[in-house]
């Protein structure tokens, strides 16, 4: 991740005055084009909330969930304690974000993003066993329907084979068909979403 927040943040400090500091930088100016897009954030566990990130005319807009305009497109889901691997790291454990991430990717800015947009519609869990003597988790549904009460598919990974895809060790296909990516539920959604996923594991 090119820039991370202070390893002390709290999310809601994250959400409604570090991430729009960084989206203004990146786009102000008119030097690019934000997409329109609402993306709602759930974080469970002390010091958790939901937020909705809007942006809207090249604008951040940072608000508690709200039902108004309806589900928004993409909706993320999990602990705080596993958001912040994945914002700031966590001591001793594999990196999670990727190689090419960026603090804007819960944002679907980059144009890859957008077109994983249009081709994904479910819900789907990440999970990352064996991080940190834990399971890693993330809950991510794509499309305005409703929340579903279980995810359409899970994606799990262990640490050691995620470490080697981030060092370009591995690459993905060698990883799935080696059985070190397992895939349960709707496994074409599942493999939808990983073939949009790959080039960030294989550039």
């Amino acid at each position: 991740m090119t820039k991370r927040p202070p390893r002390d943040m709290v999310p809601s400090a994250f959400f409604e005055e570090w991430l729009p500091g960084v989206f203004a930088a990146e786009f102000s100016g008119g030097r690019r084009a934000a997409p329109e897009i609402r993306v709602r954030v759930r974080l469970q566990g002390e010091a958790g909330g939901a937020w909705d990130l809007a942006i809207s005319g090249g604008v951040l807009r940072v608000g508690q969930e709200s039902a108004e305009g309806g589900e928004p497109l993409v909706t993320v889901t999990q602990t705080v304690e596993d958001w912040r691997a994945v914002a700031v790291g966590e001591e001793g454990a594999v990196d999670l974000a990727p190689p090419q991430a960026s603090a804007l990717d819960m944002l679907f800015v980059d144009s890859s993003s957008r077109q994983m947009l249009q081709a994904v519609r479910g819900t789907i869990r990440f999970e990352v066993t064996g991080y940190n003597g834990r399971t890693w988790a993330m809950t991510v549904k794509f499309g305005d329907q409703p929340q579903p009460p279980e995810p359409n598919a899970t994606i799990s990974i262990d640490a050691e084979t995620y470490a080697k895809l981030r060092a370009r060790q591995m690459q993905p296909p060698e990883a799935y068909f080696s059985g070190k990516i397992k895939m349960i539920g709707d496994t074409g959604l599942a493999m939808q979403l990983g073939m949009a996923m790959m080039p960030r594991f294989s550039q």
